[in-house]
């Protein structure tokens, strides 16, 4: 839930808690108006009854309340009623009730009924008419409990819309401030979002604000020595692989020189043993045979060595020409288990050495990951050159038709793939591992040019 609408909901809470308060406060008030008003009444209408028996009218006091109802409801509050009675003559009784249609509508019954429940019934006004000459003459008032209710009701439907009214606009002035006042995070987040994808260059814009500004500034220095430490740790990869191809084309020399030459000498004499032995030491050449079948074998696998080690003189034979004897390689000890198949556009030769001796390195270690984990069978190595308006690039794709990367070996799925993501990160390039449900592929994209500074080094 965002946080506009979480502030609008605690808003609204705060308006249903203000208003709950403020009809307690109405009842409250509107009870204590009833009950100043049945003292206010009882008062002038035995004020009234007095001031006309004094006034001569020459009416008996029994038939006074009759004859004069309509002087003395005109001294009433509306809602209230009065009841005159004598203790002589129990049936002398007469009751007059000022009307409360000033008040509005009647109020609903649920309503009434929470009210008498609330506020209960108010307590009479009970006294003796002081009429001059007279006793026995009470007089009572009190109020009537629909009216009382209609009363607060007519209150209470005031303030709620006066409140909700109040409550709305609040509400719907605060969400567009603190709409507002958010704006800067949809930018601190989208630059957030293009840093997670390795857009390090990009800078937060300031929006005036002073806590989200010193938020964009954290992040744009945190940016900002992501980078630095990317590129640091660019160039280290860039040395550690320079490194790396200097030992092999050494250990790959070292081989060559030593035991390569040993091993010729050694395939040489058990071939003259083999031709020495004597008809009568048959077991000496079945023996001189073996180790000559063994030392044969231990060549190739020398041989399958140096190309790994140390590959073709990129420089001299051009990176088209090395990953065709590559493939051709494969094929050949493949047996035809599977057929590895090349793409590649006209101009690759004129690939900087250092992008070719990555693109040469990730080939081969694709095509090492089909042979040992996809059981393909078939491969497809294209390379080319994307035309999509960004920096001249170079693409390529290993692509089989094997198990996909859920089966891949530990090892294909460890070192192999964190050297090729690292060689391809040293470039400024990018790497992707697609399982395409018939197979997998493995996409890198590497920047043609390679800056001079980095050439240098």
């Amino acid at each position: 839930m965002s946080l506009t609408i979480k502030l609008a909901i605690r808003l609204a809470a705060v308006a249903i808690l203000a208003l709950g308060v403020a009809l307690v406060v109405v009842a409250r008030d509107t009870s204590l108006a009833i009950e100043n008003d049945i003292a206010s009444t009882q008062a002038r209408v035995s004020y009234q009854l007095e001031r006309m028996h004094r006034g001569g009218n020459g009416y008996p006091i029994e038939n006074m309340l009759q004859l004069s109802s309509i002087d003395i409801v005109l001294v009433m509050t509306p809602g209230t009623c009065v009841l005159f009675t004598q203790e002589r003559n129990e049936d002398m009784s007469r009751r007059l009730c000022a009307g409360w249609n000033i008040f509005g509508e009647v109020a609903p019954s649920w309503f009434r009924k929470g009210v008498g429940a609330v506020l209960g019934p108010f307590d009479p006004v009970v006294g003796e008419v002081p009429i001059y000459g007279r006793d026995g003459y009470g007089l009572k008032t009190f109020y009537d409990p629909v009216a009382a209710a209609t009363r607060v009701w007519q209150q209470a439907r005031l303030l709620t819309g006066l409140a909700a009214g109040l409550a709305a606009a609040i509400a719907l002035l605060s969400i567009v401030a603190v709409a507002h006042a958010l704006r800067p995070v949809g930018s601190i987040v989208r630059g957030l979002d293009a840093l997670k994808n390795g857009a390090l260059e990009t800078r937060i814009p300031r929006s005036g604000t002073h806590e989200f500004d010193q938020i964009a500034a954290a992040v744009d220095a945190l940016a900002q020595r992501l980078e630095l430490s990317l590129e640091d740790r660019r160039v280290l990869m860039k040395r550690l692989f320079a490194v790396q191809e200097e030992e092999r084309l050494n250990l790959a020399r070292d081989l060559h020189d030593e035991f390569g030459q040993c091993l010729t000498a050694a395939v040489a004499l058990t071939s003259s043993i083999e031709g020495n032995a004597g008809p009568d030491r048959p077991d000496i050449a079945r023996d001189a045979a073996t180790l000559s079948r063994i030392e044969r074998r231990m060549m190739e696998t020398l041989k399958g060595a140096f190309s790994r080690l140390r590959p073709p003189d990129l420089e001299e034979f051009g990176l088209r020409t090395s990953l065709d004897a590559l493939v051709h390689e494969w094929n050949a000890s493949l047996s035809g288990r599977t057929r590895v198949s090349l793409q590649a556009p006209d101009g690759l030769d004129e690939t900087p050495h250092e992008v070719a001796v990555a693109i040469y390195r990730i080939v081969q270690e694709c095509l090492t990951n089909v042979a040992r984990h996809a059981d393909a069978s078939e491969a497809r190595v294209v390379v080319a050159f994307p035309e999509d308006g960004l920096q001249p690039s170079i693409a390529v794709s290993v692509s089989d038709d094997g198990v996909g990367c859920q089966t891949m070996g530990e090892e294909g799925r460890g070192s192999g793939l964190i050297g090729m993501r690292e060689r391809v990160t040293a470039f400024g390039g990018r790497l992707s591992i697609v399982d395409t449900g018939r197979g997998t592929r493995i996409e890198a994209r590497l920047p043609r040019n390679v800056p001079l500074a980095a050439a240098a080094e």
